[in-house]
């Protein structure tokens, strides 16, 4: 009873060298394929989405992208201060998100695009339907300068039209977050936690309070959920800062969990969420992922293409039966890109250094998360 109620202390989970950060990550994609398929069939009220039932002020997928940012924060601050070089923490970041989304923003542009366009062949390569062209989509989306989410002639008829891989918008946030960590980094705040903490803790609060929910244009929307994504990430970088005083346990999770349907129109649900990551990190005892497989971040990013191009071409009409097409074709597609290309590309961090030092025996704490 004593270890359900007060648990045990963040940095003993992470010295206990297992954890099901994977299989974790693994939820989170899941869960924004499932909230990504209730939208795209034109379902915006999205009643039926179990989440959007228990929290009525969010979605799956929001709650799948903070689970996502939390991970990442814990992650991302951990990986810094075991291995506080800029230069190599910058070179795995950009190894980590990168090479996957470049290939998926080219094979979308190049192929798939073409494919699905109504437009022919050169008729889609010259044009500059929705303000861009295909090129244009590609280099905005990889450089991620003023990312575009149309290609020309491309899901026109769709419930959600023109939209490609509405998943990428979150790629910006977390680049510019990795960013921030070195910063944070190279100054030696990471060296004051009680200080770090209070500067990260001090954003969150302006962030939580900024007046996020309501309507305003698109790109205002976008934007401020982009800073309750940095809340996240934020607060999962202050629990890696304050790990020798922050307690996992069972009790607390389920004292959250009130706390966040009772004030469920509130921003304290959040809590519940990110206090969610660490305890299904290390207090339950699940199955390890066969041989590392991180099919997480590729989920992420090829779910949204995937099920637009379900709805093109089957008329795919009800949530529950897009999620059930789209997310095991996802998860192959993912298998590939993480055999193919982000587990090579991970490959090459080290080469010109020692052995990067793990972070758990787990292969989910390498410090990288989906954007998502």
């Amino acid at each position: 009873m004593r270890r359900f109620l007060l648990g045990r202390p963040l940095e003993d989970c992470i010295a206990g060298g297992r954890d099901n950060i994977l299989l974790l990550r693994l939820v989170a994609a899941l869960l924004v394929v499932l909230g990504h398929s209730f939208i795209l069939v034109g379902d915006m009220s999205a009643a039926g989405d179990p989440v959007h039932w228990l929290l009525p002020r969010t979605h799956a997928h929001l709650v799948g992208v903070a689970l996502f940012f939390t991970i990442s924060g814990f992650l991302i601050t951990l990986s810094f201060e075991r291995n506080p070089h800029v230069i190599r923490f910058l070179r795995a970041r950009f190894l980590r998100l990168w090479p996957a989304l470049a290939i998926v923003v080219a094979l979308t542009a190049f192929v798939l695009g073409p494919m699905l366009s109504v437009l022919a062949p050169d008729d889609y390569f010259s044009s500059t339907d929705g303000g861009g062209t295909a090129p244009g989509y590609f280099w905005r989306n990889v450089l991620l300068i003023d990312p575009r989410q149309t290609l020309p002639g491309v899901f026109g008829s769709n419930p959600i039209p023109r939209i490609v891989n509405g998943s990428l918008w979150t790629i910006p946030y977390e680049a510019a977050l990795y960013l921030l960590v070195a910063a944070a980094g190279a100054l030696g705040l990471f060296r004051r936690p009680r200080l770090a903490s209070a500067l990260v803790a001090l954003a969150i609060v302006v962030v939580v309070l900024w007046p996020s929910y309501g309507g305003g244009p698109y790109p205002q929307r976008l934007a401020l959920l982009g800073l309750q994504l940095g809340a996240c990430f934020g607060a999962g970088s202050i629990a890696c800062l304050m790990r020798r005083r922050v307690p996992v346990s069972s009790g607390i999770l389920l004292a959250l969990a009130a706390l966040s349907l009772l004030a469920r129109e509130t921003p304290l649900m959040w809590l519940a969420v990110v206090y969610f990551v660490f305890w299904f990190a290390y207090v339950p005892k699940l199955p390890s992922m066969p041989a590392g497989l991180d099919l997480s971040y590729g989920t992420y990013l090829w779910a949204f293409p995937l099920q637009q191009s379900i709805v093109a071409l089957l008329h795919v009409a009800t949530p529950l039966a897009l999620f059930a097409i789209a997310a095991p074709l996802a998860l192959s597609v993912a298998a590939g890109s993480w055999l193919l290309v982000e587990r090579p590309a991970l490959r090459l961090k080290d080469l010109r250094a020692r052995p990067a030092v793990r972070l758990s025996r787990a292969p989910g704490a390498r410090g990288d998360a989906p954007a998502p």
